[in-house]
């Protein structure tokens, strides 16, 4: 099991500033991340959500309420086969800006258990994931997209990421192919991941572009795209 926490801030930008802003953060030392591929400095994401019969997980996040979580399974390739190096099973919960993440692996057999139902095989001993049976969740939405990260040597806790055609579609499995709709078409959502102090030229970039923080969610808008929900008043 491998446990994470950390703020994150969100900002909604065009392709032109995320250019621009990732050539200033190089020149500020940061640095590609060299799990990316070598020749576009990117790797997919390509997550499987779970909520249950009434997608409450969404509709917490369509609320506003400050605590929340999602369950899913992550892939960092556009498809799953019996190859793909890493499979893992996450719960992502938030308070506030402040997220917790716990991930385990998973086989390819323990993958496929879950995606067919049988939960207590797959999560056996990692209490964490039992929200899986104790709310009938099922997998229902896939969201992928392209990330390029960025890290910065001089703390290992800051991590800026830049996610661009981000996409989605209605599915139970990673294995099968479905039509994808764009959700988040022109922009790119530029995450800042951080525990502790942030350097002094993060805030001089945020006043050059004039950004402002966001709580969008790839999976809450992605439900929204499929199935046109109007989300939930504030």
């Amino acid at each position: 099991m491998q446990q994470f926490q950390r703020f994150e801030f969100k900002y909604i930008i065009t392709p032109t500033e995320a250019t621009i802003i990732r050539n200033m953060l190089l020149k500020f030392g940061m640095q590609h991340d060299p799990a990316a591929s070598k020749e576009n400095h990117t790797y997919t994401v390509n997550s499987l959500y779970f909520d249950t019969p009434r997608v409450e997980d969404y509709a917490d996040k369509a609320g506003g309420f400050l605590e929340r979580k999602k369950v899913r399974i992550r892939i960092y390739t556009p498809k799953l086969t019996r190859e793909t190096p890493q499979i893992w099973l996450e719960k992502k919960e938030k308070y506030e800006m402040l997220i917790s993440k716990r991930r385990t692996p998973l086989t390819y057999d323990s993958y496929n258990a879950l995606v067919s139902g049988s939960y207590l095989s797959a999560i056996k001993g990692k209490d964490e994931f039992y929200d899986l049976v104790r709310e009938s969740m099922r997998p229902h939405i896939e969201v992928r997209y392209l990330r390029e990260p960025l890290i910065w040597p001089q703390q290992s806790n800051l991590r800026i990421t830049f996610d661009a055609q981000i996409e989605a579609a209605k599915n139970s499995d990673l294995r099968l192919t479905r039509l994808f709709q764009k959700v988040l078409p022109g922009k790119v959502v530029m995450e800042v991941k951080f525990l502790g102090a942030l350097p002094y030229w993060y805030h001089k970039i945020l006043k050059e572009f004039n950004l402002e923080r966001t709580a969008f969610s790839k999976y809450g808008r992605s439900v929204e795209t499929i199935y046109k929900y109007h989300p939930i008043p504030r």
